[in-house]
Formats: C-alpha cells, structure tokens, sequence
C-alpha cells in the first residue's frame, strides 16, 4: 500500500466532526454535483463571516444571520444573491438540525430567522391567458407537428414544468396511472421529480405518442421533430413562438408554467410540491418525503373551463 494512503486515511479520522455533518448534510440535500458546490460556496462565506466576527456555526447567536445579510450588503451582494444564499443555509442548517449537528433550531429558515427580502424582478415573465393559449392551440392541426405541439402545449399547460423537465420525457419513465399517465422527469439541478399528466393533456399526449408507435418509435425521447431527432429547448421555444406568431400573439413554455403557477386553485404546498421547487422558502411547510403535487396536478383546470 503507498504510503499516502494511511495518511489520508489519517486526515479522514481527525476531520472536524462539523464539517463532516456539514459534507454529509449537502449529499442528502441534492445528488448533483454542482447545486452542491453552490451551496458549499454559500456555506463557506457563511463560515468566512463566521470567522470574522467571532459566531459560533453550530450554535450561532440568533442576530447572526441578520448581522450576515448587512455584512453581504457591505460587500456589494445583490439582494437575489442575498436571498439564495440565506435559502441555501436554510436547507443546509434544516438538515444539520435533523443530525443533530447543531444546536436549537434553523436560525436561517422563515419561521426562526430574519425576515426576508423582497426581491424584485425587472421584467417579470407575462402569463400566458387562456385566451392567447386558446388562439395558439387553434393552430394545431392534425398533421405530425400539429398533433406534437398541441400536445406540448397542453401538458406545458396543466404541469407546470419546465422546458428541461418536458423535453427529459421518455416513453421509459411514462407509466400508467388512475388519472392518466405519470411522467418520471428531470429537473433543474439534476434531480427527478414526478409529474402528473390527465384530462386533455393526457389525451393530446396518447395521439402524439399513437403517431410515435407507427413511425416505429417505442422507446426513448418523447418530443421529436419531423426527421425523428429530439428537439432541443432552442426548437422547442421557435415551434411556441411561430404559432403564436401566426396569431398575432406571444407565447413560450416559461410563461405556461406562470400560468400553472397562477390560474391553479390548489393549496400552496401543493403547487410548490408540483413545480419542483427547491428553495425552502416557499417549500419549507411540505413534507419532502410525501408527493404532495398530485393535488396541484388534479386541480389544474383545462383552457376551454377559463
């Protein structure tokens, strides 16, 4: 055996045991490799400021995370990365609680610590109306891309997802279920989350993928253009924009899902749990081991009912 090893081994056995919960609390927060290191960048301002002004990380003094927000404004922070930061502490601090690695409760999360900011957006993404999806959808003939995109539509509509989330379906991770079909799909960050989709969507969806079988294609990529190659999230927003075009409106899957988030009369637990969230400012009241957005799912009223 080379003699680094037992010195490594060494280093692993001395380890600070915060810093090894601290490690153990970013496995079980996320598997992708970079909302991990995000998350440690954050954490490690978080011990810079700590080491700084003399906090204690496992018991910190509850001002402290108030007094880290005017330490980030001293430093120029914008009040979005101010805001993620704080929300990435509350999910590591929430799971360090949960192995008890640190004393008293979440100083980061809503409930316990500081207020949070109000983030403004510049240029908010505008919700798509029923009745600009209406005209849109009215484009959508019977032919091989009117039959795909009616059905883009539709399921964009009544789930909420994102276009990485759409395009990430295959007809391996679509199985059956008492109100239609449930789609196994990839969210940002690299994590999977399940997703509901009934009612027209559903049906949209079974004659896109009757033409698919035809054609030969029983497996892999769900959303394909006419040469059979997988679409891309560029051609996905060019295929919305030119129908919407030819009605003289605007439209792109980003504003669909402001739409489900907005016309959905479901809990806020329920819409949270449905669009992926991961921010634990507005996930936080939901349980993360219970699937929750099946509510939200089942609650989405169709176009033609607005």
């Amino acid at each position: 055996m080379p003699k680094a090893r037992p010195q490594q081994l060494q280093r692993l056995v001395v380890a600070d045991s915060f810093e090894a919960a601290v490690a153990g609390a970013l496995a079980a927060i996320s598997p992708s490799d970079a909302t991990r290191s995000a998350y440690r960048r954050d954490f490690d301002l978080w011990s810079e400021f700590c080491g700084e002004r003399g906090v204690d990380r496992i018991a910190p003094l509850e001002d402290a995370p108030a007094a880290f927000i005017e330490w980030m404004k001293l430093k120029g922070d914008a009040p979005k990365t101010r805001a993620r930061r704080m929300s990435s502490l509350s999910s590591i601090y929430k799971e360090l609680h949960r192995r008890k690695a640190v004393e008293g409760g979440n100083p980061f999360s809503v409930d316990e610590g500081p207020k949070r900011e109000r983030v403004s957006v510049v240029e908010p993404t505008p919700i798509a109306t029923p009745d600009v999806v209406r005209k849109v959808l009215a484009t959508c003939d019977g032919s091989l891309l009117g039959v795909r995109d009616s059905a883009i539509i539709r399921i964009l509509w009544s789930t909420g997802m994102r276009r990485v989330s759409l395009l990430s379906m295959t007809r391996e991770r679509l199985s059956p279920d008492r109100d239609g079909h449930i789609a196994t799909v990839v969210k940002k960050g690299g994590e999977t989350q399940q997703v509901l989709i009934r009612g027209k969507a559903r049906a949209a969806l079974d004659r896109w993928l009757d033409m698919l079988t035809s054609s030969g294609f029983r497996t892999g990529s769900i959303w394909r253009d006419e040469e059979a190659v997988p679409i891309t999230e560029r051609e996905l927003n060019r295929a919305l924009e030119a129908r919407a075009e030819r009605v003289g409106v605007y439209l792109t899957p980003h504003m669909l899902r402001v739409s489900f988030l907005t016309y959905n009369p479901a809990d806020l637990e329920a819409k949270q749990s449905a669009a992926g969230h991961a921010d634990p400012t507005t996930t936080q009241l939901y349980d993360r081991t219970a699937w929750r957005g099946r509510e939200a799912f089942t609650a989405m009223p169709e176009i033609e009912d607005l």
